[in-house]
């Protein structure tokens, strides 16, 4: 008779989201092959049938697989390998091989994929007081990767640096830098990786002294009293301008009171 299963070399199988896979599986068979039915189904967060060989004809279930996967070999053939295009998260789970073969019970084979995830573009930010002295926390996030991303800070040349914890925290991506000094200024540049990829985002901290900050602020203090300045003289204007055209409309009204009198006398 056929061998008692399907023959799967790998248990568990990881691939990048976007690349190809191939779920190797194969059996021996003793009789017609032609005659023998083979069914590929997908178990995750819902099941279902991922390609089928039936009386001759190659069927595909109607769902997120149907244009993305094909069986390797030309079947019939005792090679059940099948393949997956620009495999996605989702694709994740077990994936179980029936033969049904006619006359004797069906023999099955199942392997499990992981589809992992590059991490996304991280975003960095910053939050403290950049001034000689202070404290800043530059803080670096991924919204999505899988496995979960770690994370790792590095000051940029001309004076190249490294971190470590507990200045760095590689699980929460946070790098803490205290007791400022202006020779910390510079760009710094994190990193986000997993076992899918990478991405890096990278801030520009300039630390500033109490002087440059008072600069800061007088300049600041200056707009601010400028524009303060400036509504004031277009107030100005603008009452000087209503104040014109009240003496014209009095000095209208007064001259022809005047006409009016002297028509008056003469009569």
């Amino acid at each position: 008779g056929d061998t008692q299963k399907v023959e799967i070399p790998r248990g568990e199988m990881e691939v990048v989201k976007g690349q190809v896979v191939v779920l190797h599986a194969w059996y021996s068979p003793n009789s017609d092959i032609s005659k023998n039915s083979v069914i590929w189904n997908f178990v995750g967060n819902e099941s279902k049938q991922v390609i089928t060989f039936s009386s001759g004809e190659v069927g595909h279930g109607q769902n997120d697989f149907t244009k993305r996967v094909g069986f390797s070999a030309t079947m019939p053939s005792a090679n059940l390998s099948i393949y997956i295009n620009n495999t996605q998260e989702s694709d994740s789970g077990r994936y179980i091989c029936t033969v049904i073969i006619r006359g004797s019970a069906g023999i099955t084979g199942d392997v499990r994929l992981n589809v992992k995830v590059p991490p996304s573009p991280p975003v960095c930010s910053m939050t403290g007081n950049p001034m000689v002295k202070g404290n800043v926390t530059l803080s670096c996030k991924s919204s999505h990767g899988k496995p979960v991303p770690q994370y790792k800070w590095t000051k940029a040349a001309p004076v190249s640096e490294v971190f470590f914890s507990p200045m760095q925290n590689e699980r929460h991506g946070t790098l803490r830098l205290s007791n400022l000094t202006k020779s910390m200024s510079g760009k710094y540049i994190c990193r986000a990786s997993n076992t899918a990829g990478s991405d890096s985002c990278s801030i520009n901290l300039e630390v500033i002294t109490s002087s440059n900050a008072g600069m800061v602020a007088a300049a600041t203090l200056g707009s601010i009293v400028g524009l303060v300045a400036m509504v004031l003289f277009l107030i100005f204007i603008l009452r000087k301008e209503a104040g014109h055209r009240g003496g014209d409309r009095q000095r209208d009204q007064g001259g022809c009171s005047g006409t009016k009198a002297s028509v008056l006398g003469k009569e």
